[in-house]
């Protein structure tokens, strides 16, 4: 017998849905890692009250360091993150085009409006990922 090999359809769809489950996992990833970091800093100071016995002022200021070099880091990430973003768009705009000449002329318009949900949907993981505005002091 011989094995019916998949269509080019099937082939794209697949790498599609892995690509962009990726990309949800690696930014829900990154989101899940913001809502721990007041946990994860507070871990830290605990940790280091019980190895040092800090001073309530001392756990204070340790706190305060530890949420400043947060805040840094996520504009140090952000940073390479926007750098690498033109790359990323080219790429998935090419998936998305790939993906749209595979499909009938009554399926793109439908196609059209998933992406949009999607990209809509993106767009607001994304602003609940960023952190507010760093306070002037």
């Amino acid at each position: 017998m011989a094995a019916k090999r998949p269509s080019a359809k099937a082939i794209i769809l697949t790498l599609a849905v892995f690509i962009l489950g990726g990309a949800v996992g690696v930014l829900g990833t990154y989101v899940a890692g913001h809502m721990r970091d007041g946990h994860r800093r507070q871990r830290i100071v605990d940790r280091l009250n019980q190895q040092l016995q800090l001073t309530p002022e001392q756990q204070k200021q340790i706190e305060s360091i530890l949420e400043d070099g947060h805040k840094r880091i996520t504009v140090i990430y952000r940073e390479s993150q926007d750098q690498a973003r033109p790359q990323y768009d080219a790429v998935h705009n090419e998936i998305r085009s790939r993906i749209r000449a595979v499909l009938t002329p009554a399926q793109q318009p439908r196609f059209d409006e998933f992406l949009k949900r999607l990209d809509a949907e993106r767009k607001a993981r994304e602003q609940q990922a960023q952190p507010p505005p760093h306070p002037s002091r």
